[in-house]
């Protein structure tokens, strides 16, 4: 005897059971997020469970709901699982929407047409297996395009690429292949068929939350590392990377060069046009310092108007001329709602290569150079090397 022959009906109770398990510790876990992500997953596997609950009873129950209504609503369920795993992936486009919205309506159609023209449950099953297929391919698409990201988002794909592979063989194996395809039918094809939809069930749900899970370490680790307002690197998570860079550098015996700057007459603009303009300086202002920068440089905002950056391997004439060209571009650039120029004071800083210094002592003599620039007249950059 096979180890595939399984009862089905203690298969879909399984389902059963395993979806409603599921969709209680997935709403526990995320009730007090309220993300439409995870809700829109819960919604989805609630209608399969509806779907497979009357599949249970189809042999008590009239034709309509035991057939028509159980693959609408699960047809239904699967496309919106879908439609939360393409906005977990941040895949859910326009025209991703319709595209999906169309497959659906297509499906159910010719699901319905089967149902009036040829109703024979080899062809039923061979149309909701392709269309739920077609569906998953979606998200297959989406994991595909990220799998890079993360390992866990590589395994997903894996899965649901193999859960769309053995829908498609079920399909064929309806259409094609004598065999008894009857829903409670004791054969191989309908427990793998049936074991396939119930790890779909159990890796699929736990590889969402571990999604979730995963995007919200990757928000918070972003809300620890990164200036709300500028979208750079804030105080702390500038001073951790440069200290990284700094000894690297030591070992290395590499030139380091620290330049610090901020805007003249800052105060001067936020009294006269308010704090939302001045705000708006600051968010233009990163983005002009920020393409203009090495990809190797670390940029970042140290509170207020004050901004640093640090450089390897840059010697002191190239960090000259990279603060000098960032001045101009400032000073240059047509910044809106404010009638004044905006300038920019820099200091910098280079160390020698065989002097081991710390993030402190870099920045308190490019302080200095930008107290000496401001001294002098502002809108212009003093450099030091030491």
């Amino acid at each position: 005897m096979s180890l595939l022959l399984l009862d089905m009906k203690t298969v879909i109770v399984l389902l059963v059971i395993g979806h409603c398990c599921v969709i209680t510790l997935i709403s526990a876990y995320s009730y007090q997020y309220k993300k439409p992500t995870v809700w829109a997953f819960v919604i989805g596997k609630l209608l399969q469970i509806i779907a497979f609950t009357i599949i249970l009873f189809r042999e008590t129950l009239p034709f309509i709901i035991s057939i028509f209504l159980s693959n609408t609503v699960l047809l239904i369920g699967t496309t919106i699982e879908c439609i939360a795993l393409l906005m977990l992936l941040k895949c859910f486009t326009a025209n991703m929407r319709k595209t999906i919205f169309i497959v659906t309506l297509i499906g159910l159609f010719s699901f319905y047409v089967a149902i009036l023209f040829y109703n024979h449950e080899n062809v039923r099953i061979a149309i909701v297996s392709i269309i739920i297929a077609i569906l998953i391919a979606f998200p297959v698409r989406a994991f595909y395009r990220n799998c890079k990201t993360s390992i866990l988002r590589c395994i997903m794909l894996m899965i649901y690429s193999a859960i769309a592979l053995s829908l498609v063989l079920r399909a064929y194996n309806a259409l094609f292949v004598s065999t008894d395809v009857t829903l409670f039918a004791e054969n191989e094809y309908q427990a793998l068929a049936f074991l396939t939809r119930f790890i779909e069930m159990l890796v699929g749900s736990i590889g969402f939350i571990l999604l979730v899970k995963e995007q919200t370490d990757v928000e918070l680790t972003r809300m620890a590392m990164i200036d709300e307002l500028t979208n750079i690197y804030n105080r702390r998570a500038f001073i951790q990377r440069a200290n990284a860079m700094i000894a690297t550098g030591i070992k290395k015996k590499s030139t380091l060069s620290f330049i610090i700057f901020d805007v003249d007459r800052f105060k001067g603009i936020n009294d006269t046009y308010g704090h939302d303009i001045g705000d708006y300086i600051l968010r233009e202002l990163a983005k002009l310092i920020a393409n203009e920068l090495p990809k190797e440089a670390i940029f970042g905002r140290y509170g207020g108007d004050e901004f640093v950056i640090l450089i390897a391997n840059c010697p002191i004439d190239r960090a000259t001329q990279l603060a000098e060209a960032l001045r101009a571009t400032v000073s240059q650039h047509p910044f809106q709602h404010i009638s004044t120029q905006c300038t920019l004071s820099l200091g910098s800083a280079t160390t020698d290569a065989s002097i081991a210094l710390s993030l402190d002592e870099l920045y308190t003599n490019a302080d200095k150079a930008l107290y000496q620039a401001k001294e002098n007249g502002r809108n212009q950059v003093c450099a030091v090397r030491f």
